[in-house]
């Protein structure tokens, strides 16, 4: 699949930027269920917001959500260095450096390409990592290949693959995972999340408060010139209190996303399995 994607990596930002605005004015888009469950979703975490204002950060949201796409086959398509030549700069990478030899928990969410994100990690250091195996076998295959570069190390989300962090962490290692994705019955918890109940993994949570090592907080965001950078935050120590823990991860991913909410990938179904939303939220989209 490389050849592909290399091809397609040749395509210059400003056609591909020019193709996505050619297609958002046909309004085609307004009909895919990706667009339908972003603009769901935004009326979830926003409902003070107009409609019209809904309507605008909805398209802008999916306009976004096409080029993180399109960021991601670049990644997959090039080389490490090619792909993080797309980023302006690295806010608080001394925080890596000055925190990783006692092992630490690099905490993500799906703001931007996280495959991007993940080549730029892994370029800079040796990871673990966990992540939710894609339906077509040979993509699958090519993606997890791609975030094992160098002597980095990718696990499915499972008992399995948890054990695998542990391990890591006991090595002193970097461990990423993305806590913003809805986990399996029986392995989360209802924790607010913009208001809502939202059923949430508790991995980053367990993690910080069985081993104390550091956690930090690491994404990209786009600046005002929409330039790529990473930031990178410390999480702050109430992600060791026990009476604490579980609120302080949610907390501060909707803090982070709030600060751009466009940038965020909406499109995916964040909201199901929460307590005070009806079970069908997503039904026919």
């Amino acid at each position: 699949m490389k050849p592909l994607f290399y091809l397609i990596s040749f395509l210059p930002k400003t056609f591909v930027s020019l193709s996505i605005d050619l297609f958002l004015a046909t309004k085609v888009y307004k009909f895919l269920s990706n667009y339908k469950i972003t603009k769901k979703n935004l009326e979830i975490a926003y409902p003070h917001r107009t409609d019209e204002d809904i309507k605008i950060l909805s398209k802008l949201s999916f306009k976004e959500f096409l080029i993180s796409g399109f960021e991601s086959i670049y990644t997959w398509g090039t080389s490490e260095s090619e792909s993080n030549s797309n980023l302006l700069c690295v806010e608080n990478n001394f925080l890596l450096n000055n925190l990783k030899h006692s092992g630490l928990v690099a905490v993500s969410f799906h703001n931007r390409s996280v495959d991007m994100l993940l080549t730029w990690m892994n370029s800079q250091h040796t990871t673990v990592s966990l992540y939710k195996r894609i339906k077509n076998k040979t993509l699958d295959n090519f993606v997890k290949s791609k975030r094992e570069s160098g002597m980095s190390k990718c696990f499915e989300i499972n008992i399995a693959g948890v054990r695998h962090l542990y391990k890591a962490i006991k090595n002193k290692n970097i461990v990423c995972f993305a806590a913003d994705q809805v986990p399996k019955r029986g392995l989360g918890e209802h924790i607010n999340f913009f208001n809502v109940e939202a059923y949430t993994t508790t991995l980053v949570q367990s993690l910080a408060l069985k081993t104390k090592v550091p956690v930090v907080y690491f994404f990209i965001q786009t600046n005002q010139d929409r330039k790529l950078k990473i930031k990178i935050e410390r999480c702050n120590d109430n992600i060791y209190d026990d009476s604490k823990h579980l609120l302080q991860i949610n907390s501060d991913i909707e803090k982070f996303i709030n600060a751009r909410p466009s940038d965020y990938s909406w499109e995916y179904k964040r909201f199901k399995r929460s307590k005070n939303l009806p079970a069908d939220l997503y039904k026919n989209i």
